[in-house]
C-alpha cells in the first residue's frame, strides 16, 4: 500500500453485489443494503429537503428585502449561475487531491454557519453575498460526494446509487413547499421569551433559513461516519496543472469527450423550460397558476418514474441509453412547441421527465464508472458545471428570445414560448448528435456494456479496485 493511501484513516472495503455480479447490475436492495452509502443518502434526504426550503426563503427574502422588486429576485437566481464556472473546477481538483469526507464535512458544517446568519443580518447585499458563497461551497462538496460514490456502492449499482441520490433531491420539492409555508407561519408567532426574539420576529423567512442550517449539521453527522477509500492526495495542489490535467483527461478520452460536447448544448437547450415553462402555460395554453402547477408536478412524476425504470433500461447498453433519451428530449419540447394543447402538454411533461432523469442518472454513471479515481473529482466537478452553466445560459438566451420575437408567421403562427421550445429541443438534438461518440465500441462501451467500471490498462485506479475488495 502506498504512502497516499496509508495517509488515509483505515477504510473498510467496496460492498460486494449480492448474490455477485453478473454483469446485469444489481438492485436497489443491494445498494441500500451498503451501510456507507444508506448514510450517504439519508444525510442528503434531509439537507435537500432544506436546501429547498432555503431556495424558496432566499427568493422570499429578496423579494421583501428590496420592497418587492422583481429583479432583485432574478439577481438571487443568476448569483446561483455564476459560481460553477470557477468553483467547480476548483472544487474538483480539491476532491481528488484531498480526503473526500473530510471536504463533504467541512463544506456542511460551513453552510450551516453561513446560512444560519441570514435572519440577522436582513440586509440585500449581505443576502446576495451569502447567497454567491453559499453556492461556491456547494461546488465544492458536490465533486466530492460525485466522485465517493463509486466507492460506496457495490458494482453494478451505480444507476440505482444515482437515481436515488438524484431523487431524494427532485423528491423533497412538494415537502419543501408546504414546510417553508409552516416555518414562515411560525416565525410569525415567535414567544418573546425565544432568544433573539426580535431579530426573528423582525425576518418572516427566519425559521425556514435556521432549518436549512440544522439539516446541514445532520448531513455533516451522517457523513463523518462513512468510510472511504480513495486514490487521492498525491502531493500540494497545482491549481492550474491540476486543471489542464482534468480537461486532457476528457480531451484524451472519447467517450468523456463527446458526453461533454453533448451536455453543454443539450443543458443549453434543456434551460428553456426554466425560461418559458410559465408563460407557456398562461399565454400559449390559455392556463392558469393551477395548471402550470399540474404541469411542474408531472414534470417532477416523469422523473420518478424514469429512476425507477433506468435499471430495466440500461440492459440495452447505458451509452446508447443516454443518446436515445436526450433525443426524446428534444423531440418531446419540439412536440410541445408545435401542439399547444393543455392535456397533450400534460402527458409530454410526464414522458420529458421520464427520459430527462434517465439521461441525467446515466451521465452520471458513464463517467463514474469510466473515470480513474484519481481524476473522477475533477470529471465531476466539469458536469456539474456543464450542468449548471448550461442550464442558466439556456434559460436567459432562450427567454430572451421568447421575448424579442414575441410572434412569428410561417405556414402556421406561433408565439415566442412556442418557437423557444422548438428551439430548444432543435439544440437538444444537436446535442444527441454532438454525444453520438458514447456509443462507439471501445473501453467505453465495455464499461457501458457490462455494467462495471473500467479504466485505461495500467492505470492506478485498477489497484484501489482490486484494494477496495479486499
Amino acid at each position: 500500500m502506498d504512502r497516499d493511501t496509508d495517509a488515509h484513516p483505515p477504510e473498510e472495503g467496496r460492498p460486494e453485489p449480492a448474490g455477485g455480479s453478473d454483469g446485469g447490475g444489481v438492485g436497489f436492495r443491494a445498494v441500500l443494503g451498503s451501510p456507507g452509502f444508506r448514510r450517504l443518502l439519508v444525510g442528503q434526504s434531509v439537507s435537500s429537503l432544506g436546501d429547498w426550503v432555503a431556495t424558496l426563503a432566499f427568493i422570499a427574502a429578496a423579494y421583501e428585502f428590496s420592497h418587492k422588486n422583481q429583479t432583485a429576485v432574478a439577481v438571487v437566481l443568476v448569483l446561483r449561475l455564476v459560481p460553477p464556472i470557477f468553483a467547480a473546477p476548483v472544487g474538483g481538483v480539491v476532491a481528488d487531491r484531498r480526503y473526500r469526507r473530510t471536504i463533504m464535512v467541512t463544506c456542511d458544517v460551513s453552510r450551516a454557519v453561513l446560512i444560519a446568519l441570514v435572519p440577522f443580518f436582513p440586509q440585500l447585499w449581505v443576502l446576495y453575498t451569502i447567497a454567491f458563497v453559499h453556492e461556491s461551497i456547494s461546488l465544492f462538496f458536490l465533486p466530492a460526494r460525485d466522485a465517493s460514490i463509486p466507492l460506496l456502492v457495490p458494482e453494478g449499482g451505480l444507476e440505482q446509487a444515482n437515481g436515488l441520490i438524484l431523487g431524494s433531491s427532485y423528491g423533497a420539492i412538494p415537502v419543501s413547499a408546504a414546510l417553508f409555508g409552516g416555518l414562515r407561519v411560525a416565525a410569525q408567532h415567535i414567544p418573546t421569551f425565544v432568544p433573539f426574539h426580535s431579530a426573528l420576529a423582525n425576518h418572516p423567512t427566519a425559521f425556514a433559513f435556521l432549518f436549512d442550517s440544522l439539516t446541514f449539521v445532520f448531513s455533516a453527522v451522517m457523513i463523518a461516519g462513512l468510510q472511504i477509500r480513495q486514490a487521492s492526495g498525491r502531493g500540494e495542489i497545482e491549481l492550474f496543472r491540476d486543471v489542464a490535467e482534468g480537461i486532457r483527461y476528457v480531451v484524451n478520452h472519447p467517450g468523456l469527450r463527446s458526453m461533454a460536447y453533448g451536455l453543454i448544448v443539450s443543458m443549453f437547450g434543456g434551460g428553456v423550460l426554466f425560461a418559458v415553462g410559465i408563460g407557456y402555460v398562461h399565454q400559449t395554453l390559455g392556463g392558469s397558476d393551477a395548471a402550470f402547477g399540474w404541469l411542474a408536478a408531472l414534470w417532477g412524476l416523469g422523473m420518478g418514474v424514469g429512476l425507477g425504470i433506468v435499471r430495466l433500461l440500461v440492459k440495452r447498453g447505458k451509452a446508447h441509453v443516454f443518446v436515445v433519451c436526450v433525443v426524446l428530449c428534444g423531440a418531446t419540447l419540439i412536440f410541445m412547441g408545435f401542439v399547444a394543447v393543455l392535456w397533450l402538454a400534460f402527458v409530454a411533461a410526464v414522458f420529458f421527465g421520464v427520459v430527462f432523469s434517465v439521461a441525467i442518472v446515466l451521465a452520471l454513471t458513464l463517467a463514474q464508472e469510466v473515470a480513474e479515481d484519481r481524476v473522477r473529482g475533477r470529471i465531476m466537478g466539469g458536469i456539474q458545471m456543464l450542468f449548471r452553466v448550461g442550464l442558466g445560459i439556456g434559460a436567459l438566451g432562450i427567454g430572451a428570445l421568447a421575448h424579442w420575437i414575441g410572434r412569428v408567421h410561417f405556414i402556421i403562427t406561433l408565439d415566442g414560448n412556442q418557437l423557444g421550445l422548438i428551439v430548444g429541443g432543435g439544440l437538444i438534438l444537436l446535442g444527441a448528435l454532438a454525444s453520438a461518440g458514447v456509443t462507439r465500441k471501445g473501453p467505453w462501451a465495455s464499461s457501458a456494456e457490462d455494467g462495471s467500471p473500467q479504466a485505461p490498462s495500467g492505470s492506478p485506479s485498477q489497484d484501489v479496485r482490486e484494494a477496495d475488495r479486499s
